[in-house]
């Protein structure tokens, strides 16, 4: 993966239109739809658990699926909980986004 700073598009998937912008440090934009930026913006506030080997997981060059956990789970071993701010918060998020709203990322 490059080591280059991207910024990611926010597409609706329902309507298939970009709704916001995030920069790579986690900076949430609008594309004038406010509520998508106010829901976006709570969601970056959650923990996000996954398994301690995911840490770091960069889908194009790993062989499973990220595994991401709802911040309800017990921590059992082998689990970690990411937080905002966290150096490997980010990429979790933009995964695991399709999977807990209408939204998914993509770099710009």
């Amino acid at each position: 993966m490059s080591s280059e700073v991207q910024n990611y598009i926010i597409y609706n998937i329902m309507i298939g239109q970009a709704v916001a912008r995030i920069s790579s440090e986690g900076v949430v934009s609008g594309e004038g739809d406010s509520e998508a930026v106010a829901a976006l913006t709570t969601l970056m506030q959650q923990d996000i658990v996954v398994r301690e080997h995911q840490i770091d997981y960069d889908p194009q060059n790993a062989d499973e699926d990220f595994d991401a956990y709802p911040e309800e789970n017990m921590c059992y071993f082998g689990l970690v909980t990411l937080r905002p701010g966290d150096p490997s918060y980010l990429k979790a998020f933009l995964h695991r986004l399709p999977y807990v709203s209408v939204y998914e990322a993509r770099p710009s």
